[in-house]
C-alpha cells in the first residue's frame, strides 16, 4: 500500500537531479526523457494516479532544467 498522498515537486526535482548529475545529463533533451521516465516510474509503484493532472507536473519539471542548467560546467 502506497503511504504518498501528495506528489511532492521538490523532492521530485531533488531526485531527478541527483539521477541527472550521476548519469550525467548536459542537456535538456536528456533533462526531459529523464522527467518523462521519472513520472512513469511514480505511475508504475502508485505514487501518481494515472488520472492525475501527470502532464501539469512533467512541464513544471521539465521547465526546472534551467535551475539544473545553472549548475552545469559545460560552457
Amino acid at each position: 500500500m502506497t503511504e504518498f498522498l501528495t506528489f511532492d515537486l521538490n523532492q521530485a526535482y531533488a531526485e531527478i537531479k541527483e539521477r541527472a548529475e550521476a548519469a550525467p545529463v548536459t542537456d535538456k533533451e536528456a533533462w526531459d526523457s529523464m522527467v518523462d521516465d521519472y513520472i512513469t516510474e511514480r505511475q508504475q509503484v502508485g505514487e501518481l494516479d494515472l488520472d492525475e493532472d501527470s502532464q501539469g507536473m512533467i512541464e513544471q519539471l521539465k521547465s526546472m532544467w534551467l535551475e539544473y542548467e545553472k549548475n552545469l560546467n559545460i560552457r
